[in-house]
């Protein structure tokens, strides 16, 4: 009868806990595309308006510049102090850095007769595209800094003497012109739909082509003139980005903002949402979290006394062997260590005294080696594999082995380093062997000496 009733309750819990999921599910997902929708027609607006804003500053930049070159062409010598006083007048500000003339020679112009070598642009080149704003070049003036121009040619006395320009900073245009929705966290970028160069960067500065984006919807809407939206994901991280064609050169402008900054508002609500429908089910969730806990603990007890030596604390036998079939094949260091004299203390004063040593020797060792792999894989023997530098874990072995003779016990070990595991493993026990051998022989001969001496 109990059990039945538990049943009863278990399955109104899930059916409870199942509704109020849906229902908190089929919510969230309504806020979410509302706020999508509405990020859609503000990023739409703020690229319209962004867009206008541009394209009116570079008329106006461009119809100024015309004015200039006209007058500029009315002169005989474009290295007279008057065309140099007349290029001074050019206002000058933020983001137009400078103002200066290429002409027929190839030489670069400045106004107060600061002229500069040109290694830059080249006359015929800037000339054949007559009036124009470049992509990213070279600046003259400003030093390892990459400018826009805007060229307009020099006329008068029956032929074109030379090109007129403006140098624009990139990261001053930025900063005059990016969006202000979502309280300035958003981004643009300008981006040239011919060469797929990415013209102004307020975005990622690891993006200099269209194509370092990623997406062929983007980049196709982009080269076909479309205005487009889209959702991306670059680098694990969710974007918005709209993109528009200008009636500048072939550009397109493009402004981004990421997602969770568009969801954050719908985000709370959730959030808010998630945290009352979580305090209606508390009494159910608490207490099939009760019945949880209960079974982790008993598997998680389970498995530690499964995979814990029980004497010694250290990860037993089957803890090695579940470590040696998932090893991936990487250089490792492996420590093989035989507790000496084991045998011959147990016989003369009996376990406990063998199990005393033991101890002993694996609290040493998991104090020299904190934080390593280390197993007790038979009754007087130890393995610890490690990343360490060889001549560090010998350094370190050497003062475990004298902690350990401090105290009249005694070790052997070998220590090899590779990255086939079996090989390794086998290796090191040879050297332990080695040194075990040495020991034995070593306290054969006192053995002898001592007898000798009594005879």
């Amino acid at each position: 009868m109990v059990q039945k009733f538990i049943n009863k309750f278990l399955i109104a819990s899930v059916l409870l806990s199942s509704i109020v999921g849906v229902t908190g599910v089929i919510y969230s997902i309504s806020t979410l595309n509302i706020e999508k929708d509405n990020c859609y027609a503000t990023l739409l607006s703020a690229t319209d308006e962004a867009c206008s804003k541009i394209e009116s500053n570079f008329k106006n930049d461009k119809a100024s510049l015309r004015m200039l070159a006209k007058v500029i062409g009315q002169s005989e010598d474009l290295e007279s102090n008057e065309v140099n006083n007349q290029m001074g007048t050019y206002a000058v500000n933020n983001y137009i850095t400078n103002i200066a003339i290429l002409n027929s020679d190839n030489k670069i112009l400045q106004s107060r007769h600061a002229n500069v070598e040109n290694n830059v642009i080249s006359y015929e080149e800037e000339i054949a595209k007559g009036e124009h704003i470049s992509n990213l070049q070279l600046s003259t003036f400003l030093k390892d800094k990459y400018v826009l121009r805007n060229y307009v040619p020099i006329g008068g006395r029956g032929s074109t003497r030379g090109l007129l320009f403006t140098e624009l900073d990139v990261d001053a245009l930025v900063k005059a012109w990016s969006p202000s929705i979502y309280e300035g966290q958003t981004a643009f970028c300008i981006a040239d739909r011919n060469t797929e160069e990415i013209v102004v960067n307020g975005w990622n500065q690891n993006y200099h082509t269209l194509s370092d984006i990623q997406n062929e919807e983007i980049v196709t809407g982009i080269k076909t003139k479309e205005e487009g939206y889209s959702e991306i994901t670059l680098n694990n991280e969710d974007y918005f980005i709209t993109y528009k064609p200008m009636n500048i050169e072939n550009w397109d402008i493009i402004i981004i903002v990421k997602s969770h900054i568009v969801l954050a508002p719908a985000m709370k609500i959730n959030t808010n949402l998630r945290n009352f429908l979580l305090s209606c089910m508390g009494i159910f969730i608490v207490y099939l979290i009760w019945i949880m806990r209960c079974n982790l603990v008993a598997i998680k007890e389970a498995k530690e006394n499964a995979n814990k030596d029980a004497l010694t604390g250290l990860l037993n036998r089957n803890s090695y062997e579940e470590y040696c079939s998932n090893y991936c094949s990487e250089n490792v260091c492996c420590i093989y260590i035989d507790v000496n004299g084991l045998h011959e203390i147990n016989n003369e004063k009996g376990h406990m005294a063998g199990d005393t040593m033991l101890k002993f020797v694996a609290d040493t060792l998991k104090e020299s080696f904190k934080g390593e792999k280390i197993f007790r894989i038979g009754g007087d023997e130890f393995l610890i594999f490690s990343q360490e530098e060889n001549t560090i874990l010998n350094s370190i072995m050497e003062t475990v082995n004298s902690a350990i003779t401090a105290c009249n016990y005694h070790i052997s070990y070998g220590l090899a380093e590779g990255a086939d595991l079996k090989t390794v493993i086998k290796q090191a026990e040879v050297l332990m062997y080695a040194m075990k051998k040495e020991y034995y022989e070593k306290l054969g001969k006192e053995v002898r000496n001592k007898l000798d001496v009594a005879n």
